[in-house]
């Protein structure tokens, strides 16, 4: 009678150990959804599609950082800046960027469609060019204010008397929802 004991005391006890190593169903968290600023700081790439005769063409990398404002769960909208560094030189992005959500949970799909100037430092007036830089890709989210995101698009810039050139972009970076 005290091993039938003892053996269910034991195993009553083994039970109740490992059954509070199994974590609880929680919910993944998701990025707050409610209106309000957000910034969005990411590292661009971008190699230049065609021919790299053209100044500006070959490819760029460099940082942006959009400030917007995140009107509900699936619009956000804002102004961005940053730093360009091509193959020729510097160019400074001002632009307008609006993305679209196409879920919102723990992994975030999303549209984006951004346009606006590219500001060459070095000759202002015939180097400036203007830009349109549609996209996609998803926000991974780390907590309620902050996530990472990863995007993939395609940028085609133009200006007065400059040729053309298009460019396969790459974007990773950080969103924090304030």
């Amino acid at each position: 009678m005290k091993k039938a004991v003892l053996f269910a005391l034991i195993a009553f006890i083994s039970m109740s150990v490992s059954g509070q190593l199994v974590k609880p169903n929680s919910p993944k968290p998701s990025l707050d959804g409610g209106s309000g600023y957000i910034t969005i700081n990411e590292f661009a790439t971008g190699y230049g599609l065609g021919g790299h005769t053209t100044p500006y063409s070959k490819g760029y990398f460099g940082f942006t950082s959009l400030h917007g404002y995140q009107a509900n769960e699936i619009f956000l909208f804002g102004a961005g800046t940053g730093l360009l560094f091509y193959n020729d030189g510097l160019l400074i992005p001002l632009y307008l960027d609006m993305r679209v959500r196409l879920r919102f949970a723990a992994l975030i799909p999303y549209l984006s469609g951004a346009g606006g100037m590219l500001l060459n430092p070095s000759d202002f007036n015939a180097g400036t060019r203007m830009f349109i830089h549609p996209s996609g890709g998803v926000m991974y989210t780390i907590n309620k204010k902050l996530a990472a995101s990863v995007g993939a698009g395609l940028q085609i810039q133009m200006g007065a008397n400059i040729s053309r050139a298009s460019f396969v972009t790459g974007k990773i970076g950080v969103a924090y929802k304030f």
